[in-house]
């Protein structure tokens, strides 16, 4: 019997299980030997999980993924059924996933981390300064001068519909003009 000092989250477990069983530290492969001994439906998800994940993993195709969706409807197990449900509605991409060793990963994580440098500067720097933080060269390297550093704060201090000969503008707007 395994006793760990702080019980792992769902996620946790949820990791271990996906993970190969060679990967797994010994009280990892401890825990869910012991968690599939204690409950026969922990025991079906996780061999059906272990499955999909070695589907993945070696590529399998459209064949194993067949194989995989009928022992899912012979399990009976409402969430996996709904899980398995739910891959047919981008099946093309699904098998695609399964046989391809290729994926769009990476252009899908630099855009989220162009998104999410777009959004944390909004409204403090202008287009200088994003194009420093995306552009990964060398010219991108060197310190704005304090010139380009001025223009690039009075762009991003004043709206371009804003008017700054009305009277009563802000100071921020009269001093960037």
């Amino acid at each position: 019997m395994i006793t760990l000092q702080k019980a792992p989250s769902p996620r946790n477990v949820a990791l271990m299980i996906v993970r190969p069983a060679q990967k797994r530290t010994e009280a990892q492969t401890t825990f869910i030997d012991q968690l599939c001994k204690s409950d026969p439906t922990a025991a079906t998800v996780s061999s059906l999980a272990q499955a999909f994940g070695s589907l993945l993993r070696n590529r399998e195709g459209k064949p194993g993924l067949e194989q995989w969706k009928a022992s899912v409807r012979a399990s009976g197990e409402a969430p996996l059924i709904d899980f398995m449900e739910g891959l047919a509605d981008d099946a093309e991409a699904v098998v695609n996933g399964c046989t391809e060793s290729w994926s769009n990963g990476m252009v899908e994580g630099f855009v989220n981390k162009v998104k999410w440098i777009k959004r944390s500067s909004y409204g403090q720097a202008g287009f200088p300064l994003l194009q420093r933080r995306v552009l990964l060269h060398p010219a991108a390297r060197e310190p704005l001068s304090k010139d380009q550093r001025r223009r690039s704060s009075r762009k991003s201090a004043v709206p371009p519909s804003h008017d700054t000969s009305v009277a009563g503008s802000t100071p921020m707007a009269v001093a960037a003009a």
